[in-house]
């Protein structure tokens, strides 16, 4: 055997060897790590279900009050109408609150819509309830997960069901009763809550999509598994959506189909046959198309019609009420230097922990604390707890980066050892504080913004001895 057909065989071989090890490696790994896997899907799931059905009820809640409101309006105003949108077996907010709270399906044979995140999850939970040689002790867990994310699709179903009729629903209300009773409040609370309710939706759904460490981890490892690989082919969502290849790998299910470039061959034959301003010609076509499809869109607009652009009202949303409580809260940190006074013969340093809440888009409030730690001179270094403090504060913005910023705030300035010295309440100054913040955003590791504040203290002058009437702080927000 000649060397070079020895040295390829023997190259061969090690990189089967290598293939192989890898996938050695990645089930060992995937082995160890689907208990926690399978543990913080199960809670983002329970989580995300939960959200929905939650979210969705207090909706049809407010929307059904609401509609009743309508209902006895109308009454008064043309009964007629009642007896058209209120029929029996006529659908309304309030039908369908009783069918989420029976357990119902909002509409029969509903399918969710097509979700990869969603797929990718399913079909890899599916793939481990197969292997029950290398998991055997997983498999029950993995086959819960599994249940909870068929009642979850049950429950995207009933959301996603719910905000097509709302769309309706509002738009037969709008149409039946404005010549009636006019631009009523509970027309245009129905209005907004059917955009607060699309919008929350989107944003469940991107915290739902959003995976965690040991999701990306088990995902890079199935994806090295050939088996799993094949699985997803023949099991996810999108295969049983647009079939998938057989077994034997031939494309029976795809016979007849026009290929992407059969379509272009045609399109360039027809341009082709065209003669020479055949090109000019389809492009001016396409664009005549495009403001014919824009100005059909400003029709369905005006006169009321089903599009997806309806779901913007016509008022300024407070996108804060879209967010789950723990997004909108602020939390933050902020440093302010002072030099040695007659209370403090120490160079000190003012830390403060911060945490918001924001109101609305433009404006936050919120507590804090901080803590004033004495640094001594350049001389002699010397750390001592030189003060501590209570906060809250307010922030409205201006224009873009500028905000109007208040607060109020009980400093404690005088040196201390022990916590029992803090209780004299006639040690701690009251500091009334009014001032201008700019927000710069500027993201590292840690922090996404930072914060300047020139703060002027009403209150300097009732200390004794008088503090200084500005502050200057610099913030960081996390």
């Amino acid at each position: 055997m000649s060397v070079p057909r020895l040295s390829f065989l023997i190259l061969l071989f090690l990189s089967l060897c290598y293939c192989q090890a890898q996938i050695d490696s990645a089930f060992n790994k995937i082995q160890i790590l689907p208990t926690k896997y399978l543990s913080q899907v199960d809670s983002k799931v329970e989580k995300y279900s939960s959200r929905l059905t939650s979210k969705t009820e207090k909706t049809l809640t407010k929307l059904s009050r609401w509609e009743e409101k309508i209902h006895s309006l109308l009454l008064k105003a043309s009964p007629e109408t009642v007896n058209r949108i209120f029929a029996p077996g006529q659908p309304t907010f309030s039908t369908l609150l009783q069918k989420l709270k029976q357990g119902e399906a909002i509409e029969q044979n509903y399918k969710a819509n097509y979700d990869s995140y969603r797929d990718k999850l399913n079909t890899g939970i599916k793939y481990i309830t197969t292997q029950k040689e290398s998991f055997s002790d997983k498999t029950h867990q993995a086959e819960k997960v599994k249940e909870q994310l068929n009642s979850l699709d049950q429950d995207i179903a009933n959301s996603e069901a719910t905000e097509n009729f709302i769309k309706e629903r509002k738009k037969q209300l709008f149409d039946a009763s404005l010549k009636y009773i006019g631009n009523s409040k509970y027309l245009n609370k129905i209005n907004k809550e059917a955009y607060y309710y699309a919008e929350t939706l989107k944003n469940y759904k991107e915290i739902f999509a959003d995976p965690s460490k040991a999701e990306k981890v088990v995902t890079d490892i199935l994806n090295k598994i050939p088996a799993f690989q094949k699985f997803f082919k023949q099991n996810s969502a999108l295969a049983s959506l647009f079939g998938s290849p057989t077994v034997d790998g031939s494309v029976a299910s795809l016979a007849g189909l026009q290929t992407r470039s059969s379509i272009n061959a045609l399109i360039q034959n027809r341009i082709a046959a065209g003669g020479p301003n055949a090109i000019a010609q389809f492009q001016q076509n396409m664009q005549d198309a495009q403001s014919q499809l824009i100005a059909l869109k400003d029709k369905v607009l005006k006169a009321g019609g089903s599009s997806s652009d309806l779901n913007i009202p016509d008022f300024k949303p407070n996108m804060q009420k879209t967010k789950t409580f723990k997004q909108r809260l602020e939390k933050g940190t902020n440093l302010q230097f002072a030099k040695p006074t007659s209370l403090t013969s120490t160079t000190t340093a003012d830390i403060g922990f911060s945490l918001g809440y924001k109101l609305n888009d433009k404006s936050v409030i919120g507590i804090g604390i901080s803590y004033k730690l004495g640094m001594g001179s350049i001389q002699h270094i010397k750390f001592s707890h030189e003060g501590i403090g209570l906060r809250s504060y307010i922030d409205w913005q201006l224009k873009k980066q500028f905000y109007l910023s208040g607060g109020y705030e009980l400093n404690h300035n005088e040196s201390f050892k022990k916590i029992s010295q803090l209780k004299d309440v006639s040690d701690w100054k009251p500091a009334g504080l009014i001032g201008i913040s700019k927000k710069i955003k500027i993201k590292t590791k840690f922090t996404k913004e930072t914060k300047l504040q020139l703060l002027y203290d009403m209150l300097y002058k009732t200390h004794n001895p008088v503090t200084q009437q500005w502050l200057f702080r610099v913030g960081y927000g996390f």
